[in-house]
């Protein structure tokens, strides 16, 4: 999936797999903090505003 985001521009780093039991809602917590700082990094989706200037 990383591979294809990064090929229609979008950015494979938006997209994460992350395999937790539901005994882990700490490390879920954790890794949903640390995928949304992410995100925050990258700013908003670089597409969006290709498909407005069209």
């Amino acid at each position: 999936m990383a591979d294809l985001l990064d090929q229609i521009g979008l950015g494979g780093e938006r997209v994460r797999m992350v395999n937790l039991s539901s005994a882990m809602a700490v490390q879920f917590a954790e890794a949903v903090e640390a995928m949304t700082e992410t995100v925050r990094e990258l700013g908003p989706n670089p597409l969006r505003d290709a498909q407005h200037t069209e």
